[in-house]
């Protein structure tokens, strides 16, 4: 299994709503991707001085490295990771494998 994180830096002005957005958007990834098992978010609670403005992040699970590289290019995607280009100024990637 191979999990896939980001942590996220909201671009000045970024509203509530915006970021419920793209939380929804990727949610609703799980079950098109192929490969793709779960989506997990959530609001960093870390002490502000150890988050370097990262203020929230996500995780998915794939079933492995070839289903995360499918990922990318597929279609679904595409409009997912627009959203969250445009909501998020700094994003912040780790894959391992579990």
């Amino acid at each position: 299994m191979v999990r896939h994180v980001l942590l996220l830096q909201p671009r000045p002005g970024t509203t509530p709503q915006a970021i419920e957005e793209c939380r929804e958007a990727l949610a609703s990834l799980v079950g098109r991707i192929p490969g793709l098992i779960d989506c997990h978010w959530g609001e960093n609670f870390a002490a502000t001085e150890r988050r370097d403005g990262f203020s929230h992040g996500f995780t998915m699970d794939f079933h492995d490295r070839p289903s995360l590289k499918g990922y990318g290019p597929h279609p679904a995607h595409a409009p997912v990771s627009a959203l969250v280009r445009a909501t998020f100024e700094r994003i912040l990637v780790l894959d391992l494998e579990l």
